[in-house]
């Protein structure tokens, strides 16, 4: 009697719905997957188009006066909005079983569960992997539109041998070691309210804090009382730091330094390892982002150098965006005429990174990147 390629179908996608937990221990790569995370649970769906598009006003025309009696006006119009674009970019994995497999394991329970879910947790681990690395880099060039617009590509590095901090970080970093000044369709050469804000340190200790207090206070920005503000912040995104191991571990010795309160009994002190992250600052956690272990940009001699980065970011202005109905869309199992005795199930999606507000979407203090 013949096997019947749609009961075999049925079986994979009910095995699949109602796979257990813990049957087996994966050795995985990060150690949170804060991309991923924020995608899980701040992500914002997007509607059709060809592109995720926001208008932006980056600057005031001055035509604001004080006037005296019987003055004369002249109105004008200025032109002011500003197109953010972002290209959509596609992203998906998939999973195989061949009918002989699947006819030798369907009579054991637990030997056809382990089948299909070790597949579906190595691909699946593979992609949250892939979202992670490119989530934390720059696109390969500045015409390129496979991979999305990473927290480089938005928060950038001041430029080599510049030392004074402020809005003057306007230069992306590419792959291909070539850089550019057009973040999301906009230049930031030639409008400087869309540069992000940068500063440099030496070493940490307080005078890092002073920086980091400064790089706070000056990213903050709240609409004057007389004016609506016009932007749909989402309530309840996070604001977090993000560095490498070793300046997490500083930051830490920094915080136990001055802390008082410290119990010798645990070595540790007080920098227990949570969830949250271990330090804090102006409430904010620092996380750990082991991509940035080993960061490099290139130094004006063309030798890499590792510039140390302390990113702080702000999701509600640097967002994660996928489009609607076509994010981590699980297919129902197929076969092909080309491996006619081969089940697969494909996983899909649509996304990339929108920053709407480069002046508050957070900052960056590195190391000065010489020119040399």
């Amino acid at each position: 009697m013949g096997v019947d390629a749609s009961a075999l179908a049925d079986l994979i996608a009910t095995t699949l719905r109602d796979l257990p937990k813990d049957q087996f221990e994966v050795m995985w790569d990060s150690q949170d997957y804060e991309f991923c995370q924020i995608y899980q649970e701040h992500k914002r769906a997007i509607d059709g188009g060809t592109s995720i598009q926001k208008n932006v006003i980056l600057d005031r025309h001055g035509r604001a006066r004080y006037r005296r009696l019987y003055d004369t006006d002249q109105p004008t119009v200025d032109q002011s909005q500003f197109v953010i674009n972002v290209p959509w970019t596609q992203i998906g994995t998939d999973y195989s079983w061949d009918v002989l497999e699947i006819l030798r394991n369907k009579n054991s329970a637990k030997g056809f569960i382990n089948l299909m879910e070790s597949r579906r947790v190595e691909r699946m681990w593979d992609l949250a992997e892939l979202i992670e690395q490119r989530g934390w880099m720059t696109p390969t060039s500045a015409t390129d539109t496979l991979y999305p617009y990473g927290i480089p590509y938005y928060i950038n590095f001041l430029d080599n041998g510049v030392t004074a901090g402020g809005f003057a970080a306007k230069t992306v970093r590419y792959q291909n070691g070539t850089t550019g000044t057009i973040v999301a369709g906009i230049d930031g050469a030639a409008e400087p309210k869309w540069n992000n804000y940068a500063d440099v340190y030496q070493r940490i200790d307080n005078s890092l804090l002073r920086k980091l207090r400064s790089a706070v206070r000056r990213t903050r920005f709240k609409p004057a009382p007389i004016v609506k503000s016009p932007g749909q912040d989402k309530v309840g995104t996070p604001i977090k730091l993000y560095a490498a191991d070793d300046v997490c571990t500083e930051m830490e010795d920094l915080a136990d330094k001055r802390d008082d309160n410290s119990q010798p009994k645990d070595l540790a002190g007080k920098m227990l390892h949570t969830f949250d992250g271990s330090v804090y600052f102006n409430r904010m956690p620092l996380k750990y982002i082991p991509q940035l272990d080993g960061y490099t940009v290139t130094a004006g001699g063309g030798e890499a150098f590792s510039p140390n980065p302390i990113y702080c970011v702000d999701w509600s202005k640097l967002q994660p965006v996928v489009q609607e109905g076509y994010w981590m869309e699980e297919s129902k199992p197929i076969t092909d005429r080309g491996q006619h005795t081969t089940f697969s199930v494909f996983l899909d999606g649509s996304h990339n990174n929108l920053c709407i507000n480069r002046r508050t979407a957070g900052f960056v203090l590195h190391n000065s990147i010489p020119t040399t």
